[in-house]
């Protein structure tokens, strides 16, 4: 496209397009990006009232907000000039409010890695790349689920242990605190047991 616009010659002939075929394949091209986004929602538990408010409001929001900022030209005033018009533009990108606001409340309102989907998605992932085959499976699918760690930030959280005891983090393993719960309430067994065996001998030979 950059090549297009440089030569004359081909930016005349696609402005000989008429205008409805270029509007024809815009609804078609934003139809299918549209459709291919829906479908991620597939993986996540449609039925959960975390997950329908997060979507809900996200899209909602990400209609609303924009069109606020488009009526109302200098409603934001940071004292810097710069600053007002990243954030104008930025808050008037539908694309942007909406997947930003998804993004903040699917990582901090608390929900398991089932409802969320990452469950059935890491399973989708791994079964297509058993499918595909090779010797190492899981090395595979971890790499292609690297793909979308956030640079720098993701590595740096999964250097630290203590993070994945933190429940908007996307290192947080749900597992490790069931897991520590159930120790705890096994040791709290056991020594409870223990005491009652401890009575009972103590009884026995008074």
């Amino acid at each position: 496209m950059m090549i297009f616009g440089v030569l004359g010659k081909f930016g005349a002939l696609f402005v000989t397009i008429p205008d409805p075929i270029i509007g024809g394949v815009f609804i078609v091209m934003f139809g299918m990006i549209t459709a291919v986004g829906i479908s991620n929602l597939q993986f996540v538990d449609l039925n959960s009232s975390r997950n329908l408010f997060v979507i809900g409001f996200s899209f909602f929001f990400g209609l609303t907000l924009p069109q606020y900022i488009a009526q109302n030209p200098g409603v934001i005033k940071t004292g810097s000039l710069a600053f007002d018009q990243i954030f104008t533009v930025l808050l008037q990108t539908s694309m942007f409010v909406g997947g930003f606001a998804g993004f903040l409340l699917d990582n901090t309102i608390p929900g398991t890695n089932e409802e969320r989907g990452l469950i059935k998605w890491r399973e989708m992932l791994h079964r297509t790349v058993q499918e595909e085959g090779g010797d190492r499976d899981k090395d595979r699918a971890e790499e292609q689920s690297a793909i979308y760690d956030i640079p720098l930030i993701t590595p740096f959280l999964r250097r630290h242990r203590w993070m994945r005891f933190v429940p908007f983090l996307p290192t947080f393993d749900e597992n490790l605190l069931s897991f520590d719960r159930c120790g705890k309430r096994h040791k709290y067994k056991m020594r409870r047991h223990g005491q009652e065996n401890e009575g009972k001998r103590q009884s026995l030979t008074k």
